[in-house]
């Protein structure tokens, strides 16, 4: 719920300090002759003070100071939130190159765990070395699981950032630009933090390669598939990226997350009363998947018979069929749809062939 108070009512320790502060100040200002306002911040000092306003003070300060300090790390009931967050704070800090290798790491690691796993005899190990042996794998599974959505949130806030930074380069440099501002000026007056963009289409390459990584380790767990399916999205209308999704889909074709978003589908169908929130987070997953697949195909009709070629329009129908009662899911889905078949007869056609019209 926050940082004073968890979500099963349990208050946090800058709650704690805040109610104790606030308590000492009242058996202080109930010691003290003055008014309120003076024995807390009158020209007395510390030492003329009831003990109790000192202490209540301090106790606030430091309750506001926690409590500042939980809400920018993301401090949420428990200590995982944090432990993701500042993960994620790490990853921020590397260049996305360091990031990415980060990534490719992680085959590396699992394969040598499961072979460590295999090397092991059963018949050496009692059964609760299995058990020990299974856990472990599942732990190592989970962290790598973790560090790859640090990653992946990494780099989705780093090329966030680099696509505002070439928007206002772009407008600074047409505002400047004219007969007494030479390119040259216009360029020398462009922000400094230029210098830390990276080439065009770099990062954008970066992310898509980083994303397709964890679609291919991960494509059964809804976390990590949301993760880079959000990422996908942001860098969807880069020419690069589309280009390689056409060119090199044999490493990054279009089925690969069509195909998660399908299996997250059918996890969804599966579920047998599942709480609140894990059905909004698989309608979230659903409503990025048609984010990305309307954003490939926008203004490119390339991209949007290669969608529809790779099941994308089935993807969409059938994700806007069963969360039919999710407002972003419908609003997504359906832009998806008109700009697969915007001024596209042959995918016009499709749709009615799938009684998408009804």
């Amino acid at each position: 719920m926050g940082v004073l108070v968890t979500s099963d009512g349990a208050i946090t320790l800058p709650g704690v300090l805040l109610l104790v502060g606030t308590g000492l100040i009242g058996v202080g200002q109930y010691r003290s002759s003055a008014d309120f306002v003076s024995t807390l911040f009158g020209d007395s000092s510390l030492l003329d003070r009831p003990i109790q306003s000192n202490l209540g003070l301090l106790f606030i300060a430091f309750g506001l100071i926690l409590a500042v300090v939980a809400n920018v790390l993301g401090v949420d009931d428990d200590s995982a939130g944090a432990d993701l967050r500042l993960t994620t704070v790490k990853y921020e800090m590397m260049p996305p190159t360091a990031v990415l290798d980060e990534l490719r790491m992680i085959p590396m690691t699992e394969e040598a765990a499961e072979n460590t796993n295999k090397g092991m005899k059963a018949t050496d190990r009692d059964t609760d070395g299995i058990i020990d042996d299974n856990r472990a794998t599942h732990a190592a599974r989970s962290k790598d699981m973790k560090t790859a959505i640090c990653c992946l949130s990494a780099l989705a806030r780093r090329c966030g950032k680099e696509q505002k930074q070439r928007q206002l380069r772009e407008q600074k440099l047409s505002e400047t630009k004219s007969d007494s501002y030479p390119l040259e000026i216009s360029v020398a007056e462009a922000s400094s933090a230029d210098r830390f963009l990276h080439e065009p289409h770099e990062l954008e390459k970066i992310c898509q390669e980083a994303a397709y990584i964890v679609l291919k380790l991960y494509p059964s767990t809804d976390a990590t598939v949301s993760s880079a399916i959000s990422l996908l999205a942001l860098v969807a209308k880069d020419e690069e990226v589309r280009r390689r999704c056409i060119e090199e889909a044999d490493k990054y074709g279009l089925n690969i997350p069509t195909n998660a978003m399908k299996l997250a589908l059918t996890r969804s169908k599966q579920a047998v009363d599942p709480a609140e929130d894990d059905e909004r987070f698989s309608a979230e997953l659903q409503r990025k998947g048609c984010l990305l697949l309307g954003a490939l195909s926008d203004n490119s009709k390339d991209m949007a018979t290669k969608i529809v070629d790779e099941d994308g329009l089935i993807v969409v129908m059938d994700a806007l069929d069963w969360y039919r009662c999710h407002e972003d899911v419908c609003n997504w889905g359906l832009w998806a749809i008109f700009q697969f078949c915007y001024e596209h007869k042959g995918n016009k056609a499709e749709l009615i062939k799938l009684d998408g019209i009804r």
